[in-house]
């Protein structure tokens, strides 16, 4: 007799499955989270609570026959006949049919409430996994599905009666399985319309019960972004008004929102921008130095700076590529440290951050026709520039806290303070070793000690000199060059400035009704006037600098050529320069060159430009000479903003300055200008003249003055 059969399935068979698919209680649960990718949640909350895990996401949620002929039938091919979601087009990250044995694999019962958009009605759906044991067969087995009350789409999983504890540990392990799903800084989009992916977030928390407020256990927060060593901003208003940030800072104090304008460096109240609005940045900044991080933080920061490391752009909610992807340098800082002018660390790997601009309207920020990118438009260079100078600052700001060298060429007091400790130390054991019975050791050991010290001090002020040498080596030739400049355009001006005259007294005499056309001339010919006058100055200064041999310099003669080159360029910069020495009095120094002096007033000067451009009302400059017992004094004021008292103490070392960075994408001069070369080449020469410089209170009417003291002539010197 034949019979026509059927396989029975035991209902173990779930429980077998299960234990062979997903033998671990993390991947069971990174694979939950996955399914709330697919389902294109933008956020999912993960709450451990007592003996019940709770997953909550904001996805489209199922519908019945969605449950029916997905959750609940074995091996279904929806998700390979799908292999995009629908929403957002996302590549599916669950692995096929896997979701239902996790849910089995973490719990005893399963509860699934899930709502669709606009739905009339939602489901709950209740599995006891207990049921599907030994000698049931399996489709014998029953589930309640039953309609909800509807509500905003999304699902719901509660597990009950979980199968094991969970640590700390092993909820940020589970975490660490879904991060490359997550974008760093998911942004909540205004409209939807244009399927945009606006990004996944997954937090896990743990609470008592149920009912108890529960705490974050793992995100991107306490998983990257805290072990990030700075935090920086900006933001612009709708008016143009920028100001910026350092808002955590692990190396020093935070900074107060600042006033900034990239093209407008030294002023303290700098202009609005002219089409830049709406902005805002937050960029966390690390430097990838392992001794900075714990355990494997390091390795997974800076894995995850390699990748995705850099500044996102976001426009109306919206995220814009290619800004902020792998090898894309919009903001030009990978281009600033490579050129090494900028040693501090301010590459693309150090940073994890957004920027974002509203422009609702699209009058501000324009698309490429592509889709690719914006247009470079005014508004749109104003804000690469204000990022770059913002981030540049910061790390420049951050660097020369920790005691690092921000510049090439410049040198690390630090190194010089540690070594001024050890020998400090090792001062302190010499003394405490002379009362001890075995004094003759530990002497041998300190003697010892001193002498690496002293091959470290003088290895470094090896290297200080080999860097300083090399820097007065450039400027030597800078010199060399600008005298030979100087010459030639004074033989040119001597040449030229006859034909010029003659030509317009022609030029004005045949116009001589046409009131504009004059009124032209005068300017042409007191700007032709106010540059031969500084050119004459400078030639001056490039011939003096020239000679090699050294003698007593007047004092009174060097500030009467400074005041006579320089009175037609502070005045044409609306400054009032003023210059006060003893009338019969020449004030001679003792010997050094003449160049010399010229150049501690040009380093002034400059600086007392740049500290008056933001003075409102009458901007003053004024320097004087005097003679004490034993000194030539020059003293240089200006009515600016003044010099932070904590600063005043490093104001002459060699690149330290306050000034806000140059954008990534200026021209090396920016970069070089304002760059704390100045006051240090002044201390130079006031050092070499066995001198000193110091700031010293300044005078009624101004805020700042600088002192120079310089030994004067000795009695019978030639």
């Amino acid at each position: 007799m034949t019979e026509t059969l059927q396989f029975s399935i035991d209902a173990t068979l779930i429980d077998r499955i299960g234990r062979e698919l997903v033998s671990k209680q993390q991947t069971a649960l990174v694979e939950l989270v996955k399914n709330a990718y697919d389902a294109d949640a933008t956020s999912v909350d993960v709450i451990f609570a007592g003996d019940v895990l709770l997953i909550t996401d904001d996805g489209v949620g199922m519908s019945r026959r969605e449950l029916v002929d997905g959750f609940l039938r074995l091996a279904t091919s929806m998700k390979v006949d799908n292999p995009k979601s629908a929403r957002f087009q996302r590549s599916r990250a669950g692995r096929k049919g896997i979701g239902r044995f996790s849910t089995q694999r973490l719990g005893r019962t399963l509860r699934l409430k899930t709502w669709k958009k606009d739905a009339e009605k939602g489901h709950e759906l209740r599995v006891d996994w207990d049921d599907f044991k030994q000698g049931v067969d399996l489709g014998a087995v029953t589930v309640q599905l039953e309609e909800i009350e509807p509500r905003e789409e999304g699902t719901v999983v509660e597990i009950s009666g979980l199968r094991d504890s969970w640590s700390d540990a092993q909820i940020r392990q589970s975490w660490r399985g879904v991060r490359l799903l997550q974008q760093p800084f998911p942004v909540a989009p205004t409209d939807a319309g244009d399927g945009s992916d606006p990004g996944f977030e997954v937090t896990f928390y743990r609470a008592d019960d149920e009912y108890s407020d529960p705490t974050v256990v793992a995100d991107f927060e306490t998983e990257i972004l805290s072990k990030m060593q700075a935090i920086v901003e900006f933001r612009v208003d709708d008016a143009g008004e920028a100001e910026w940030r350092i808002s955590k800072n692990r190396f020093g104090a935070p900074t107060s929102w600042t006033r900034i304008h990239h093209a407008h460096r030294e002023d303290k109240s700098p202009p609005k921008y002219g089409a830049l609005r709406n902005a805002w940045m937050k960029a966390h900044y690390a430097i990838l130095d392992p001794a900075l991080f714990t355990g494997h933080e390091y390795s997974r920061i800076r894995d995850l700076l390699a990748s995705e490391g850099g500044i996102r752009l976001y426009r109306n909610g919206f995220r814009v590529v290619p800004y902020g992807e792998q090898d894309d340098d919009w903001l030009g800082l990978d281009a600033t440290y490579a050129r090494r002018s900028m040693l501090a660390p301010v590459a693309n790997r150090q940073w994890i951050g957004v920027i974002e601009v509203h422009d609702a309207e699209g009058e501000t920020f324009e698309e490429h026709t592509s889709r690719e990118g914006l247009i470079a438009n005014t508004a749109f260079n104003e804000l690469v520039s204000l990022a770059s100078s913002v981030l540049v600052t910061a790390a420049t700001s951050i660097a020369a806290q920790r005691g690092r060298k921000t510049q090439a060429g410049g040198s690390s007091k630090p190194t010089s303070r540690r070594l001024s400790n050890r020998l400090r130390n090792t001062a302190r054991d010499l003394r405490n070793a002379k009362d001890d019975r075995s004094a003759n050791e530990k002497a041998a050991a300190v003697i010892e000690e001193v002498s690496d010290t002293v091959d470290d001090i003088v290895t470094e002020q090896e290297r200080k000199y080999a860097e300083q040498e090399a820097i007065l080596q450039l400027l030597a030739s800078l010199g060399m060059i600008t005298a030979e400049f100087s010459h030639e355009t004074g033989t040119t001006f001597q040449a030229a400035g006859s034909a010029f005259r003659e030509a317009l007294e022609v030029a004005k005499e045949a116009r001589r009704n046409d009131a504009e056309f004059l009124q032209t001339a005068e300017n042409a010919q007191f700007m032709f006037d106010r540059l031969n006058a500084l050119t004459a100055y400078l030639n001056e200064v490039a011939s003096a600098r020239s000679a090699r041999e050294i003698g007593p310099v007047s004092l009174s003669r060097a500030l009467d050529q400074f005041k006579r080159g320089l009175v037609q360029v502070s005045e044409r910069q609306g400054v009032t320069l003023s210059v006060d020495f003893p009338e019969f009095d020449g004030l001679y120094t003792a010997p050094m060159h003449e160049a010399e002096l010229a150049s501690i007033l040009l380093n002034f000067f400059s600086n007392s430009l740049k500290a008056v451009k933001t003075v409102e009302g009458e901007r003053r400059i004024h320097a004087s000479g005097e003679l004490d017992e034993d000194d030539i004094i020059l003293r240089f004021c200006d009515n600016g903003d003044g010099i932070n008292p904590e600063n005043e103490d490093r104001i002459f070392d060699l690149f330290f300055t306050t000034r806000i960075a140059a954008p990534s994408h200026s021209r090396a001069i920016d970069d070089a200008t304002g760059t704390g070369l100045g006051l240090w080449i002044v201390k130079q020469i006031v050092d070499r003249s066995e001198g000193e410089v110091s700031i010293v209170e300044a005078p009624d009417g101004f805020t700042t003055c600088f002192e120079v003291r310089i030994p004067k002539e000795e009695e019978g010197a030639t």
